[in-house]
């Protein structure tokens, strides 16, 4: 299969509970909680929507925070576990430059490890269609992987996208985004930028 977004889906449909396993899956925390109290300070309430929900993990907590929630992912088999772990919420499969203004209007959005995973030619399209469905002044979170170039890593299976900041950021304000604070998480495999955004425009 050669278009590598397809190909990426594909990877999470047939290995969704492995996946999930390996990367804390059942924990009851999500690995953003630190970064997920800062949004809150942004945003202490409304309506969100999260660009690729995965397992349904950050769903959960966002939910607890009290957030008017819905999920989207482009993955069946992600989908399909996020709904057996909040099984009352809507769950819509969607990939992201799908995402239009029939969804509504939302106050924020939450977007973790998702966008590292679109080719660096559909970046500017799909935050545009983020924008679509959130309000002005609403309040984002990105988390994206630094380095540069894109490449289906074939030990990962997946494409990856990296961006430095500048980069990212110039991306952001093109697509009528102001960035807010960038924070970095570094481990031992990936170095992360965290991005907390406003719709200007």
């Amino acid at each position: 299969m050669n278009n590598p977004k397809v190909r990426t889906v594909r990877y999470y449909n047939e290995k969704a509970n492995s996946w999930s396993a390996s990367h804390g899956g059942n924990d009851k925390e999500s690995w953003w909680k630190d970064e997920m109290k800062k949004f809150e300070e942004y945003l202490p309430s409304g309506r969100i929507i999260e660009i690729g929900s995965g397992a349904g993990k950050d769903a959960q907590a966002l939910i607890n925070l009290g957030y008017d929630y819905v999920g989207t992912d482009a993955s069946v088999g992600l989908l399909e576990l996020a709904k057996q772990r909040n099984p009352l919420v809507l769950f819509i499969q969607k990939y992201v430059h799908e995402l239009d203004p029939s969804l509504g209007e939302f106050d924020g959005f939450w977007a973790s490890a998702v966008l590292l995973h679109i080719p660096k030619n559909e970046i500017v399209n799909s935050l545009l269609a983020i924008s679509s469905v959130l309000r002005i002044n609403g309040i984002g979170f990105i988390t994206m992987k630094e380095g540069e170039g894109e490449r289906i890593q074939e030990k990962r299976e997946r494409l990856f996208s990296y961006y430095n900041e500048d980069e990212f950021r110039d991306v952001l304000e093109l697509t009528g985004f102001s960035v807010l604070e960038v924070e970095r998480r570094n481990t031992e495999e990936d170095n992360w930028l965290i991005f907390y955004v406003k719709k200007v425009k």
